[in-house]
């Protein structure tokens, strides 16, 4: 057995609060201009989301077509726009163990006889007093948050926390995928369930009086935000139908599977009609061998859609994956961002502290190229533009996400070749100079920036 094994489950792991902590309290110096916090402290409170009766698919699976359905209940976290107290002297230690997280039944990676507890950095406040919102729009527009499969949603916590300090409520589903036999079979069935309900459990919360949320929810647009199966799970809630004919569809059993190929029911298209965004990170399930979505299914999707991947992605697939998905959401206004060379590992935060010494631990994190703090920079940069955009209707955003040159590498600068860099952020693209917006010069590279509107109905 490894030495480090008995370490772990004494629960010696996760000394969090050192260097680490920085990112999170403010953005680097070469950050774009978006990546900054926003005014407000950051809350965070728990959740429970109420998913109600699914399949069993452990028993569907083994062949009992007659097994009774399961009630489905998941942890949840809530960031939220807060008044930050007079001293915070306790959000150090109180923050973290919030954002705690024990990963078991990772045998996978040679984990089985290990209990990893984990943690992350944070900004936040344990249930701190909500802010108030500007008078002229008095209600928070939301995002609901779905991890990818086999990670935790605390380790998304820096975009989550980024929201939140600009006015933003977001909850954060904690999908659990380790607690089913096959994790891969429950996420295709589950995934879309999941966020569905996550709007009606705000709902539940913005109608409960007495709850510091109480009508402080804007529900007529909703984001939905998932990486790689939390991708795939944000657009079939959205209204994406799975091919009935795909290795994704036969994973599953047909009576966990089929209600997600055809139209939405009443309940359901309801929800769907409050989605205003979609973001999707490395969403999965698009490549040819995985075949869950097809141009006629994914034509459902109305809202605005970003998707952002990595040109490399070996997860999700690229050319084959998730720009293929873009191409195919001919109903929807949508953007494509690209970080060349990048694989599949573009939005969670660091390996946590904690995690075992090794490639496959860090492999399974981190991005062979990429800093990892430019990646969630430029992340918190993009989704900040695109859902005040779409969720707040600011047409100032327009001039970050609609850029002169789809590569950022071709952007031409009005300033002459080797005139010092300032750190200052480039203004609007006129004419002959295509820089792009919000980006300091010299650092708009490596990545590519696409939009198309919807084709004709």
């Amino acid at each position: 057995m490894m030495n480090w094994l008995p370490t772990l489950r004494r629960g010696l792991v996760a000394a969090l609060l050192s260097s680490c902590l920085l990112p999170l309290l403010a953005a680097p110096v070469d950050a774009p201009e978006l990546a900054a916090a926003g005014p407000h402290a950051v809350g965070l409170r728990r959740v429970s989301v109420d998913v109600g009766s699914v399949p069993d698919l452990d028993a569907l699976a083994a062949g009992n077509a007659a097994a009774a359905p399961q009630a489905r209940r998941l942890e949840a976290l809530l960031w939220y726009p807060a008044v930050a107290p007079a001293t915070t002297s306790a959000t150090a230690t109180s923050a973290p163990r919030m954002l705690e997280r024990e990963l078991r039944n990772h045998a996978w990676r040679g984990w089985s006889q290990a209990t990893l507890r984990l943690g992350v950095p944070s900004r936040a406040i344990p249930d701190a007093p909500v802010a108030a919102a500007p008078a002229t729009a008095p209600r928070w527009p939301v995002v609901v948050l779905s991890h990818g499969l086999l990670i935790w949603t605390e380790i998304m916590s820096d975009l989550a926390e980024h929201l939140a300090s600009r006015g933003y409520v977001v909850l954060g589903l904690q999908h659990d995928d380790e607690r089913h036999a096959d994790p891969l079979r429950a996420a295709l069935a589950l995934r879309p369930l999941d966020q569905l309900a996550a709007l009606r459990t705000l709902e539940q919360i913005d109608g409960s009086t007495g709850d510091a949320l109480h009508q402080r929810l804007q529900f007529n647009k909703v984001a939905l935000l998932g990486y790689s199966m939390g991708g795939y799970g944000a657009l079939v809630a959205a209204g994406a139908r799975v091919a009935n004919d795909g290795m994704a569809y036969r994973y599953v059993p047909p009576q966990a599977m089929t209600r997600h190929t055809v139209a939405l029911g009443a309940a359901e298209a309801a929800l769907r009609e409050r989605v205003g965004a979609v973001v999707a990170f490395a969403p999965w399930g698009g490549q040819t061998a995985i075949g869950a979505f097809k141009p006629s299914g994914l034509r459902a999707v109305r809202a605005p859609t970003l998707l952002v991947a990595g040109d490399q992605d070996d997860i999700s697939g690229y050319g084959d994956g998730t720009r293929s998905v873009w191409e195919a959401l001919a109903g929807a206004p949508r953007w494509l961002l690209t970080f060349e060379n990048a694989r599949h590992n573009i939005v969670q935060n660091a390996v946590p502290t904690g995690l075992p010494a090794g490639f496959r631990s860090w492999e399974w994190l981190e991005e062979p190229v990429w800093r990892r703090d430019r990646l969630l920079d430029i992340n918190r940069h993009f989704v900040t533009a695109f859902l005040d955009r779409h969720l707040r209707g600011l047409t100032a955003s327009d001039q970050w996400l609609n850029v002169a040159t789809p590569r950022s590498n071709d952007g031409v600068w009005a300033v002459p070749l080797g005139t010092p860099a300032t750190g200052q952020f480039a203004g609007p693209a006129q004419g002959a100079v295509t820089h792009w917006t919000g980006f300091q010069r010299r650092w708009a590279v490596g990545l590519r920036l696409e939009n198309r509107e919807p084709a004709p109905q």
